[in-house]
Parts: C-alpha cells; structure tokens; sequence
C-alpha cells in the first residue's frame, strides 16, 4: 500500500524530519508523531543522529525535547507512570509509560515491534507503549488500560488506541515453539485459528506467521476498548521498508524510528 494514502493518518515534513501522524488524535489536539526513514534519521540511544533527530522532530511537533522521557525497553510487561520527569535510571526495564501531567513527551522506538499510543480524552492521560511479540505475549497494551483504570480512573470505552507501522502477519515468521508458546497463552480467546497461519517449509523446518496486531486488538477489545477507538496505521514495516525502520528487512545496520506523544 502507499502509505501516504490512507484515511488514519497524515504525513507531513518539517525540519528535515518525515513523520507520521493520527487524524483522530488531532482531532484533539494531541502532539504526537511516528517517524519515517530518512538520511541520517536514527534514534537509538547514544548514536550519533538521535539527539539532533529528537531536537528536529520536536521543534517539527511544537514540543520542548527536554519533556523527552524514554523507557529503556527490554522487551517486559513492565509500565511506569510518571508525575514529573525522572531520571534515565528510573525507566530502566521498562517498556510502556503513562501520564497525565502536561510537559512530558512520552517516547518509544521500534524498527519491527509494535508501538501504542493511548489517550483518555475524559481524563486527559496519554500512554506510549512498546509491545513486541514478547510484550504482546505478555499482554502489555492490555496492562496498560488496567493501569490507566487502576491509577487514573478511566474508563476504557473512553479510550483512543493508536498502532503505529510495524511488522505484520505477511512477514512475522516464526518457529514451531514460538507458534506453540501463542497457542498456549491465548487459546482463551479462541481465535488463535485468525492469528496464526501456517507458512512455509524452511531448511526443513515448518514455519508459522503470526499476526500480533489483531492479537493486541483483541486483547484491548477484551479489557474494554471500543472496537471503533482502535485506530491501526494498517502498515507493514517490511513490505514498506523502503520508509519505515525494518531490523528483519534491514538486518545489521537498522536503525530505529520513534513515536512521540503529549498532552
């Protein structure tokens, strides 16, 4: 699909920065952004683009690249809600954020793995989220919503879900313990028939393809989020490779994307 075309999301280019961005979470007037490739566009941590990439892309939004908060993402189930910012040391093993105090940018990276944006326009809290499939096996996005509820009070038919590019079923390609480990954890659902397909035979190896997206959307539906607030870019990081960070389309030299969002 040409990923400028499409009726969730809107591209713009500003500072030197391509960037994504949700038509609904405009709509409210929330800062937020995913970036696309670009030359000398990277924003892993201690490369040398991500600090001159992360002042551009924020003065692209309008936001101050001082609000930045990043998790150190390690692939957990593991969410931190913050007041105030913090230090790098109090986000380490971490891999989703929430808030609801304006000044702080909520901040992720993937080249493959999902990113979430979440945001209760009743109680004005955002939440930014990194769920690969290790995090979606451990139903991080569905964590999330219960701490949203826990800690804020919202209500989760309130709640916006945004999924950014990433890969996708067409492309998640896995072996027979991973496909088993899928089976075992969400056969309550009993849908696992719609989320995993068997692939091809590798090297002699039945291989599996999975699609975690729809595992998220319906994890999300089962803790109460609206089917019609879940708002899916629909792209595929590796059949879009040649815009979007991709480590399996890429390999070695990947480098990462990332999604901003801000009260």
């Amino acid at each position: 699909m040409n990923i400028l075309e499409n009726d969730n999301i809107v591209y713009s280019k500003k500072e030197g920065i391509e960037f994504i961005q949700f038509k609904r979470l405009l709509e409210y007037g929330i800062k937020h952004a995913y970036t696309l490739k670009g030359e000398n566009i990277n924003f892993r941590s201690g490369s040398e683009e991500a600090v001159e990439c992360y002042k551009k892309l924020f003065k692209a939004v309008g936001l101050d690249v001082n609000t930045l908060m990043k998790p150190e993402q390690k692939h957990t189930a593991n969410i931190k809600c913050l007041d105030r910012i913090v230090e790098k040391d109090k986000l380490l093993v971490t891999d989703g954020l929430i808030t609801d105090k304006k000044g702080i940018t909520l901040t992720t990276t993937n080249a493959d793995c999902i990113l979430i944006l979440f945001y209760d326009p009743v109680k004005k809290v955002i939440a930014n989220v990194h769920s690969g499939w290790r995090g979606t096996f451990q139903k991080i996005a569905e964590k999330t919503v219960n701490k949203m509820i826990i800690n804020y009070k919202c209500d989760p038919k309130d709640i916006i879900v945004c999924i950014t590019p990433s890969i996708r079923k067409c492309h998640f390609e896995v072996d027979e313990d991973v496909k088993d480990l899928c089976e075992d954890i969400f056969s309550f659902t009993g849908r696992t028939k719609e989320f995993i397909e068997k692939g091809e035979i590798k090297e002699e190896k039945q291989k599996y393809l999975i699609d975690t997206v729809l595992i998220n959307r319906i994890l999300l539906e089962e803790v109460g989020i609206q089917s019609k607030n879940i708002i899916d870019s629909g792209i595929c990081s590796v059949c879009n490779s040649d815009k979007i960070s991709s480590f399996r389309a890429e390999g070695k030299g990947f480098k990462l994307a990332t999604a901003i969002i801000s009260l």
